[in-house]
């Protein structure tokens, strides 16, 4: 059963484009101060794009849902597999020898990461799935998402793209009180999610002191803002997308940058 309401036309989100900002105007304030400029940015996005009061529901017939959800835990499965071990596997590569203890922890992210994904294998095995990640057709939109954290070029520039910008967004699925999730997933699972953000915080832990590494230039600073806003952008159209496969419809705007 689908809806014939208009989306509304209540104001979008709008983002902060500190890539866009003159060389003067990013150097205001500390390392730290920009530090939280790209915490806050990300974690905005997350509460407005989880936040249920931006969709309406819809009546999903059963099977429709169930091999909608198995798709998503699919490709959540896959993501801990790849955003979760691949990246901070480079970020330890491209670490000095002085950042013992920041490889020491990123190493501790990926048996984490690890552990995520096999927190949704086991989902999809009560669903009747497998998550074969060899086997997993990634969407146009997951490609380009994977291509922005290959193409970083430093261990901060990456985190600026994982750790500070998905790990972040992903925070506010279990955080917000008004998160849709709740809503479109069983308590089974809606448990396991809360398991797995449970080990969010020391990530992005791990992501803040990577930014603060390379803050100390105006060019290190756009390029930190361009590769998240790059990032987030790709992020909110693939999970919006998700979301609505799960039985429901945006109907507030998309957040925009500016």
């Amino acid at each position: 059963m689908k809806s014939t309401t208009e989306p509304t036309k209540e104001s979008p989100l709008v983002a902060p484009s500190y890539s866009r900002w003159s060389d003067d105007r990013l150097m205001e304030g500390s390392a730290n101060d920009f530090m939280k400029k790209l915490y806050h940015r990300a974690k905005d996005i997350g509460d407005d794009l989880y936040d249920s009061r931006g969709y309406e529901f819809i009546t999903l017939e059963p099977e429709a849902y169930r091999e909608n959800l198995i798709l998503y835990m699919r490709r959540r499965a896959w993501s801990e597999w790849w955003f979760g071990t691949v990246s901070p596997a480079r970020q330890i590569t491209l670490l000095p020898d002085s950042q013992l203890d920041l490889k020491l922890r990123l190493a501790r992210q990926i048996r984490d990461e690890m552990r995520h994904y096999d927190v949704f294998a086991t989902q999809l095995r009560r669903f009747g799935s497998e998550p074969r990640i060899d086997e997993f057709q990634l969407p146009p939109i997951l490609v380009q998402m994977q291509q922005i954290q290959l193409d970083m070029q430093t261990a901060p520039e990456i985190a600026a793209t994982n750790q500070f910008a998905g790990e972040i967004v992903l925070s506010s699925m279990t955080d917000l009180e008004t998160s849709i999730f709740v809503k479109l997933f069983d308590e089974e699972l809606m448990n396991a999610i809360r398991d797995i953000e449970n080990d969010e915080p020391p990530h992005i832990a791990n992501g803040r002191d990577l930014i603060l590494l390379f803050c100390e230039t105006p060019v290190q600073r756009r390029r930190l803002a361009d590769g998240q806003e790059r990032y987030l952008k790709a992020m909110m159209q693939l999970h919006v997308t998700e979301i609505v496969k799960l039985g429901c419809r945006r109907v507030k705007r998309l957040p925009v940058f500016s």
